[in-house]
């Protein structure tokens, strides 16, 4: 019920502003990605006033009553801009070749809504909502039939500019979270809850055009609610971070930043800590930049759950106490290729591991003393410019630790070919996992997968594509959790509209 009144919600919001919007238009639109919020207004700031609103709609239907569905709604006004999405996915219970798979159906909604207002020369208000519903069938597990997750975040953020050198932001938010798993038998059921609310002061001095002193304080509150059904209790939780840092320039190419913190938790009472990091941009197609942190990172359950599927949550877990060192290469050769190269160090006391009370069962996280090491590699070809990109990315990371780290690949592979031309459009992404662990204790893994999926647009009318996609298009069998498979091939068609 909470899911069909949200997204009739999304509906009438969208009707109300595309009938705002009903007045003749010039020009094509550009898709507005539904997760880069950021690049979605600041294209909007580029587009003259003509263009100032941007629709775009994509609906496929395919097999195993598979749709999928994104709204991205944006414009722009004089002083306000905004970027309204919505994104859903739903499937019955989905298969691979002539095998059907039992309480596999599922749906995830995102709805989202970010607005930027200029309320004077000197005052700006950022407003940002995002709502997630998430249902899973748990297939063939003996305990429970169902996990349902549901997280409504907001913000609002303040920046005022009180001279032409300095400029304070204040920030005000909350969220909530609730996970439930629906037993075979009703004792088994379980469900929880938690609110979050957290505000921040922030601000920026520019001493002069060689150093800029930064300094935040953020806290965090959580109000944690556990039902009967569940043994135990969580303890309300808070954590504050206070940060001063200041970034000079020691000559025009050569940047340093040193910085102070202070961070407090409920588990850890006092940490002091900082941060230092050097830049260099002398070159004349690549800057390096190295960083070396050491702070307190709070857990925070409301985001980190939503990453993962069919898990009992566990909230009072503490705070990690990590050393980053972070070097970040970003090298242009020429118009066409760019590459980007960054490489990560970490120990961290309270790495978040997943563990399983017995094999298929649902996950629980657990702090692990961990040291780590990566890296990671972007190349991004413009072959031919505004039509043809070719994507190409490689992650690789190392753990030591008692034991092992489960379900996070060793390696990554990406590659991405999108073509943009005048009559259809297209988007060939491609992505190997390595195998994964699934117990800390054993040698127990996940097979590697190799997935594919295809987006091919055909234009018909001026904004008007014909949309098929091909999702695991080499129709592998893989899986992301033990005893979980995913959809085999999956075929889909209906139409994108842009305005």
């Amino acid at each position: 019920m909470r899911f069909q009144q949200l997204t009739c919600a999304c509906c009438v919001i969208i009707v109300i502003l595309l009938a705002r919007a009903s007045y003749p238009q010039t020009g094509t639109g550009d898709q507005v990605p539904p997760d880069d919020i950021q690049s979605a207004l600041t294209a909007e700031e580029e587009k003259p006033a003509t263009r100032s609103i941007n629709v775009d709609i994509q609906a496929v239907y395919g097999q195993y009553n598979n749709m999928l569905s994104t709204v991205n709604f944006s414009q722009e006004q004089s002083d306000f801009v905004y970027l309204l999405r919505s994104y859903l996915k739903k499937s019955n219970d989905y298969g691979y070749k002539d095998e059907v798979f039992d309480n596999t159906s599922y749906y995830e909604n995102r709805i989202g809504f970010t607005g930027n207002v200029s309320l004077s020369e000197k005052w700006e208000t950022l407003f940002e909502i995002d709502v997630h519903n998430d249902s899973y069938g748990m297939g063939e597990n003996p305990v429970y039939t169902r996990e349902e997750k549901d997280n409504v975040g907001l913000e609002l953020k303040n920046i005022v500019k009180h001279t032409p050198s300095y400029e304070m932001s204040y920030t005000v938010g909350g969220a909530q979270y609730y996970h439930r798993l629906n037993g075979q038998l009703a004792e088994d059921s379980t469900d929880s809850r938690l609110y979050q609310a957290h505000g921040a002061l922030g601000g920026e001095y520019i001493w002069s055009s060689s150093s800029r002193l930064r300094y935040s304080s953020t806290v965090y509150y959580y109000d944690y609610s556990k039902t009967e059904s569940e043994t135990g209790s969580a303890d309300n939780d808070y954590y504050m971070d206070n940060e001063l840092v200041d970034d000079f320039n020691l000559t025009s190419n050569f940047g340093v930043t040193i910085g102070a913190m202070v961070d407090t938790n409920r588990d850890d009472v006092f940490i002091p800590n900082g941060q230092f990091g050097v830049s260099y941009k002398g070159f004349t197609n690549a800057t390096i930049a190295a960083k070396y942190k050491y702070d307190m990172e709070p857990f925070r359950p409301e985001e980190f759950y939503l990453q993962q599927k069919y898990i009992q949550p566990v909230f009072d877990l503490p705070p990690g106490r990590v050393h980053h060192g972070h070097l970040r290469i970003d090298y242009r050769m020429n118009s066409t290729i760019n590459v980007k190269m960054m490489g990560t160090v970490e120990h961290n006391k309270h790495f978040y591991n997943y563990f399983q009370q017995q094999p298929g069962d649902v996950l629980v996280a657990y702090c692990e003393e961990t040291m780590s090491a990566g890296g990671e590699f972007t190349a991004v070809l413009h072959l031919v410019k505004n039509i043809l990109d070719v994507e190409m990315g490689y992650t690789y990371m190392y753990y030591d630790a008692e034991n092992n780290i489960t379900y996070r690949p060793r390696q990554q592979y990406n590659g991405t070919i999108k073509f943009n031309g005048t009559n259809w459009k297209m988007s060939w992404d491609n992505r190997v996992l390595d195998e994964m662990y699934t117990n800390p204790e054993t040698n127990d893994t996940i097979d590697s997968s190799v997935v594919g999926d295809l987006d091919f647009q055909l234009k018909m009318l001026e904004g008007f594509f014909a949309n098929f996609r091909v999702e695991n298009m080499y129709n592998n069998k893989y899986y992301l959790r033990e005893n979980y498979p995913e959809p085999g091939i999956t075929l889909l068609g209906g139409v994108r509209i842009l305005l």
